[in-house]
């Protein structure tokens, strides 16, 4: 099979370094398995690959997609199927934190009858009168299981959990075990750190970012991109795009790093209820553990 392995892990827990490293080592290109680094134009603050990462290794589903349009997983499936069916001698490495995006890769999709638009339309109402934490209350009683995974801003996959629950009567997370069409098993590799270094490496990497110039980068956005558009629910770049003055902001980066601190957490636990994976201490040698654990399958 041309995908040799996926490497995944909580945001900020050191993938993309390692999966280049990784990547060299095997011959093989990347497929990013993020749902927010898909967005054109959305780099810093979804911490995409560099241009020089990209030059590096060669990337797929990364920094490619209009930011208006919405992404589903049917489609990342589909786009992973297209790029192994062009190129079918070429090697391959899943690299992200999006879990649900590799389970139904291998798994295939779950069989859900059409979900009528009246449905969607009426908590996309709720979504702007009430907000995402209002739709994420209520996806954590329909069905939480499935919604612990998902970052709570992610309105686009919060509604997918509420309007299948009240279409079917049954939870999403029950309908993803009747599948169809997934390619079949690939090694996961978790790759974990201590949870306090874990989280110390998020607060870093959001100094950082601001460092880069996301706030620029959120002003440039905002010229062009309506925000309505499904890119600007990636965690920070509302938030920052409404914040003035130093103490303000300041604020919001304080929320945002305990927010995706939180999503790290939900990150971890749905990795560990939902799928088989390969642990890998980060804090050891995780090149040489991954690379003898792979030359042995």
């Amino acid at each position: 099979m041309p995908i040799l392995f996926a490497l995944a892990g909580a945001t900020g827990i050191g993938k993309s370094e390692l999966s280049m490293r990784l990547a060299e080592r095997y011959g093989a290109e990347i497929i990013g398995v993020d749902s927010r680094q898909v967005y054109r134009g959305f780099a810093i603050g979804t911490a995409q690959p560099s241009a020089s990462d990209m030059a590096r290794v060669q990337h797929h589903l990364v920094n490619f997609l209009e930011p208006e349009r919405k992404y589903s997983v049917g489609e990342f499936c589909r786009d992973v199927k297209r790029i192994l069916h062009d190129n079918p001698e070429r090697n391959y490495i899943l690299v992200g934190g999006t879990g649900l995006y590799i389970q139904t890769l291998m798994l295939g999709l779950p069989q859900i009858p059409a979900v009528p638009e009246s449905a969607r339309e009426e908590l996309e109402k709720i979504a702007q009168a009430e907000g995402a934490d209002s739709l994420y209350k209520m996806a954590m009683e329909a069905d939480p299981e499935l919604a612990c995974g998902v970052e709570a801003n992610n309105v686009q996959r919060l509604i997918r959990i509420l309007e299948v629950y009240r279409v079917t009567g049954r939870k999403l997370s029950e309908w993803q075990k009747e599948r169809e069409g997934g390619i079949g098993k690939v090694p996961v590799f978790w790759l974990q750190r201590d949870r306090d270094i874990l989280y110390k490496r998020i607060d870093s990497r959001i100094d950082q970012m601001i460092k880069d110039g996301w706030i620029d980068e959120v002003v440039s956005l905002s010229a062009t991109i309506p925000l309505s558009a499904p890119a600007w629910q990636s965690l920070g770049y509302r938030e920052l795009l409404g914040a003035q003055g130093s103490a303000e902001i300041k604020n919001v980066l304080d929320e945002v790093k305990k927010k995706t601190r939180n999503y790290a957490k939900r990150q971890l636990t749905w990795f560990r209820g939902q799928m088989d994976c390969i642990p890998v201490d980060m804090e050891g040698n995780p090149l040489e553990t991954i690379s003898s654990r792979v030359n042995n399958l």
